[in-house]
């Protein structure tokens, strides 16, 4: 009997739980892994090359101008000075690093890349996506302002925790409606 026939005493002829666990899950952990590989580019990208550029301030004060503008058509009176919204009453909210939602953003994109679809469909599913959310934190700056001017003992809990899992929940359910949209299209 060969060394590789032989079975150890201390072998088991079972497979190991941990490699039945990844032959049955191989699939979701490729796919776990590559969306994690990919969001991990992203962010490197972010915080080593993006954040603080003048693209970034760029886009920062984009964020603002919307927003004032937003609000400027509800018939909320604001100014707004470089990043900062203001509103008659005082109340003032500045578009800083995580107003920016690119956090999210890189979420979403690691989600749907890594997903097995067509690259059109993921140029597609990626650019509708980011357009929602972008404007879903457009509304979600907005808020604060007048959130901050009428409901000011509310800022807190909606500018840290309400507003925040709105735009998660959003991107959670725009990707898995994109998915089933991908699959049943794919089995059609």
């Amino acid at each position: 009997m060969s060394y590789r026939n032989k079975i150890l005493p201390f072998e088991d002829s079972k497979p190991s739980f941990l490699n039945k666990f990844i032959d049955e899950n191989e699939h979701i952990l490729v796919y776990v892994g590559t969306a994690i590989l990919i969001f991990s580019i992203l962010q490197i990208i972010y915080f080593q090359i993006y954040l603080g550029s003048s693209l970034f301030y760029t886009y920062l004060h984009l964020c603002a101008n919307l927003s004032a503008e937003l609000l400027l058509f509800f018939n909320e009176n604001v100014t707004l000075i470089g990043r900062t919204l203001r509103s008659e009453s005082g109340a003032a909210v500045t578009v800083v690093e995580g107003c920016d939602a690119l956090r999210i953003f890189s979420v979403l994109i690691a989600a749907i890349l890594a997903f097995e679809a067509p690259l059109l469909k993921k140029f597609f599913g990626v650019s509708v996506g980011l357009v929602i959310l972008f404007s879903i934190n457009i509304v979600r700056i907005s808020l604060l302002l007048v959130i901050d001017t009428y409901l000011t003992e509310w800022f807190d809990l909606f500018h840290h925790t309400i507003l925040p899992l709105v735009l998660w929940f959003a991107a959670i359910i725009y990707f898995y409606l994109w998915g089933l949209g991908v699959e049943k299209n794919d089995l059609s």
